[in-house]
């Protein structure tokens, strides 16, 4: 009879253990969610115009100013379809959208220098 209570207490806390792992798990996960950026470049890996956004992203060190997540879309259908999202959004045509393209949380931003006016204005604030 001890033998087996023993060995119900065991699974008992092992199950407890497994738990608390699996909701601390899920409350990192959230955690990360909420501190992505609300400015999404999306880009295709290869797009000249992308590497323009790039370069003058690089060249005025605008990462170290402002939070952008940025998203490959060629070669990642997740991103691909969170482009098509926000583009939707802007009331824009999901089927012929290209990059680069910048999500501001509420406007689209379509080509190297509408995205480029757009970051110049947010570094100099």
């Amino acid at each position: 009879m001890k033998k087996k209570t023993i060995i119900s207490m065991v699974l008992f806390i092992i199950f407890f253990i497994f738990s608390i792992i699996i909701l601390i798990k899920n409350n990192n996960q959230k955690i990360n969610d909420s501190i992505t950026s609300d400015i999404i470049l999306f880009y295709g890996d290869g797009c000249p115009h992308c590497l323009i956004v790039e370069d003058y992203i690089n060249d005025n060190n605008v990462l170290d100013k402002i939070s952008i997540t940025q998203k490959e879309v060629y070669y990642d259908e997740l991103n691909a379809q969170a482009l098509r999202e926000k583009a939707s959004l802007c009331n824009l045509d999901t089927n012929s959208i290209g990059v680069p393209f910048l999500w501001d949380s509420s406007n689209c931003y379509i080509g190297d220098q509408e995205i480029i006016n757009f970051l110049k204005s947010k570094i100099s604030q």
